[in-house]
């Protein structure tokens, strides 16, 4: 699933399956982007199912959604 999505999109996925469990500024400070672009990038993988939201205080963590179908 990951090698389908856009470059941009999979270097934000990439990133995340090595982290397990990440905000989007931890993204952001590997991959060098925008913390607002990595979110951008999070929530449409989010939307598409492919990871989960999990709401912390104030922070929204990202991770792979197991139950996400191939």
């Amino acid at each position: 699933m990951i090698n389908d999505l856009p470059d941009n999109i999979r270097k934000t996925a990439i990133t995340l399956l090595r982290l397990g469990e990440a905000t989007a500024e931890d993204i952001a400070k590997i991959t060098g982007r925008k913390r607002s672009t990595e979110s951008y990038y999070l929530n449409l993988m989010a939307d598409m199912k492919l990871v989960k939201k999990k709401k912390v205080g104030r922070k929204i963590y990202f991770i792979f959604n197991p139950n996400q179908e191939e």
